[in-house]
């Protein structure tokens, strides 16, 4: 069996250098991306749980931009509203107003989670909304709005949310990994042949 030695030419070693160390230094940055939570909600009469994703930066805060999950056995069918730009706006409805803003420092002018605005969601075919009233561990309500009426009512609830233990896939850095090997593989068999 006979032995090839490959040897690159520097352009290819130099291609192959520069994705690499484009690859490494990309995983090293984490992308300004949505940041995921688990949520949870107790007191009272009520007990939920879900997730919610956050974007940009909003008055101290961010915004939610997804919310499920949930409560009292009734799914959260969205986010409804999505966010409302400076200050609150009113839900369809016109029984809630909201802002969407989530303060995972607990730096809303409440001291919560959530300021006085809160979460406007989707639930049991009407509309629900969970706010700080609070820096109080069981500073929140939890109120929903369906056929004209407040149907649930719950003005000491517990709401949380924490950073999920797992990682979320990035598949920028898996990419560019692959294509750094690809352009090495292609090199390689290029100077074979």
């Amino acid at each position: 069996m006979e032995r090839q030695v490959v040897h690159l030419s520097g352009a290819a070693r130099a291609a192959g250098g520069l994705i690499m160390a484009v690859a490494i230094s990309a995983m090293a940055v984490k992308p300004a991306s949505a940041t995921f939570y688990d949520w949870t909600l107790s007191g009272g009469s009520d007990s939920g749980s879900g997730f919610l994703t956050t974007g940009a930066t909003d008055n101290g805060g961010f915004d939610i931009m997804s919310f499920g999950g949930q409560i009292d056995g009734a799914t959260i069918t969205g986010l409804l509203g999505g966010q409302p730009g400076v200050g609150y706006a009113y839900s369809p409805s016109g029984a809630f107003y909201y802002d969407n803003i989530l303060y995972p420092s607990s730096n809303s002018a409440e001291g919560a989670l959530l300021d006085l605005g809160g979460i406007l969601f989707t639930i049991a075919g009407g509309e629900g909304n969970i706010w700080g009233t609070s820096a109080s561990p069981d500073g929140y309500s939890y109120w929903t709005y369906e056929s004209g009426r407040y149907v649930i009512e719950d003005s000491a609830t517990a709401f949380s949310v924490v950073d999920p233990p797992y990682p979320v896939p990035e598949p920028a850095p898996a990419a560019m990994v692959g294509l750094g090997l690809l352009v090495l593989w292609l090199a390689r068999s290029r100077r074979v042949a």
